[in-house]
């Protein structure tokens, strides 16, 4: 997720509003969506995803303080198999953020404490058709890169973005790149040569949404200008929920460089590379995740992240989840020499995930940041986090016994 920028803290009254809202969420929606079943496969599935984060700087960064995020999702995901329409699928997703800044405006992180902190907008993240032909599949519209790209499911629990993607990706470009919380139009195809080898590969406008108006709605701006971001990654199953995966990435456009502002290079490429999987003690999975990209342009130089997960901590909480990750974002020298920076900062992240029921959660969080590095001089800091999550799930239009949508 991008960095978002610092604006003022809103008022206690737009706090409670946030929890008001989340928990009137919860409390109508609920009768009517309980359902601990597995949805049956349908023509039209609707998602409904509430999250609230609680957090406070107890100290360093930016400013000690308290601070609130919201992010309301909608997603309605078609399957053109029950109407005629074998191997077509497509996708329309929403969101509404609001809420304070936690790293732009207490902590002051580059890796981004939180996975939902967005300018307060309403956005149409997503709108994309898609079809399957035979071992491969091509997508075209609106498409979030992150769901196909330098996504480890195994850190999926962690709140930290950088072990959602990289920041040696997420902060690159002009903007980044066609993630949440602004994307780009592409066409992304994908491949399984056998059943351990799969490959991807796709071509995204090279700045998503529209700069001179960042809380726009929708934007599908493509121009010579921004260019192009090219990116492919090949994954190799070593198992169940094991594999290793291997990325490359480049921007079309000229950038400034950082060393020599009076000059422009041609093009911003990257690498990165990760593992995921169980380890041999039970319900434990770990991934570590390395990245590189050209100091010359970039803030984020490097990274390398790593983390690991139990599931069922407790015999009697086999739905919980516990976790601890680390993420070292590496600055390159004319960043810091430019902005007097560290050489790198280091986040500790430990978590747990209380499931209540089979649509909600909630997950205490501790942050401890080395050498925050959105700024120069900032001392460490630590934050603590409460994460409140809703989930619903919904379809339409098919018997319980009709085939499943493709994939």
């Amino acid at each position: 997720m991008r960095h978002a920028r610092p604006r003022p803290p809103a008022p206690r009254a737009r706090r409670l509003t946030g929890i008001a809202a989340f928990c009137a969420a919860v409390l109508l929606a609920a009768p009517a969506w309980a359902d601990d079943d597995d949805p049956p496969p349908a023509p039209l599935a609707l998602h409904l995803r509430e999250t609230l984060d609680l957090w406070r700087n107890t100290r360093g960064g930016l400013q000690v303080g308290d601070t609130q995020l919201n992010k309301l999702q909608l997603v309605a995901d078609f399957n053109g198999t029950h109407l005629g329409l074998p191997g077509w699928t497509a996708r329309l997703q929403y969101f509404r953020a609001n809420g304070e800044r936690l790293s732009g405006g207490r902590i002051g992180d580059v890796q981004t404490a939180s996975n939902i902190e967005a300018l307060s907008t309403d956005r149409l993240m997503e709108a994309w058709v898609a079809r399957r032909f035979g071992r491969g599949d091509l997508k075209a519209g609106l498409i979030d890169l992150n769901a196909e790209f330098d996504s480890i499911g195994a850190a999926g629990l962690f709140l930290n973005s950088s072990h959602g993607i990289g920041p040696d990706l997420s902060k690159s470009g002009l903007d980044g790149p066609s993630i949440f919380p602004v994307s780009a139009p592409g066409a992304q195809a994908r491949w399984r040569p056998s059943k351990r080898l799969s490959l991807a590969a796709a071509a995204f406008g090279g700045t998503p949404g529209d700069l001179a108006h960042p809380k726009a709605f929708a934007a599908a701006r493509l121009s010579a200008r921004d260019g192009a971001l090219l990116i492919g990654q090949a994954n190799w199953s070593l198992g169940e929920d094991a594999r290793v995966a291997l990325g490359a990435w480049r921007y079309t456009a000229s950038f400034d460089r950082l060393d020599r502002p009076d000059l422009r290079q041609h093009g911003w490429a990257g690498t990165y590379a990760f593992v995921e999987g169980p380890l041999p003690v039970e319900h434990v999975k770990g991934w570590l995740r390395a990245g590189l990209t050209d100091r010359g342009v970039a803030t984020v130089s490097d990274y390398l992240g790593g983390g690991l997960t139990r599931e069922a901590p407790f015999a009697s909480r086999p739905d919980d989840a516990i976790g601890l990750a680390v993420g070292r974002a590496g600055l390159g020298g004319p960043a810091r020499r430019a902005a007097g920076l560290p050489a790198a900062e280091t986040t500790v992240e430990l978590t747990y995930r209380y499931q209540l029921s089979h649509a909600l959660a909630v997950q205490p969080d501790l942050q401890y940041v080395r050498h925050p590095a959105s700024r120069a001089g900032l001392p460490d800091a630590l934050a603590v986090g409460l994460r409140l999550s809703f989930g619903l799930d919904r379809t339409f239009g098919a018997p319980a016994d009709a085939p499943g949508p493709t994939r």
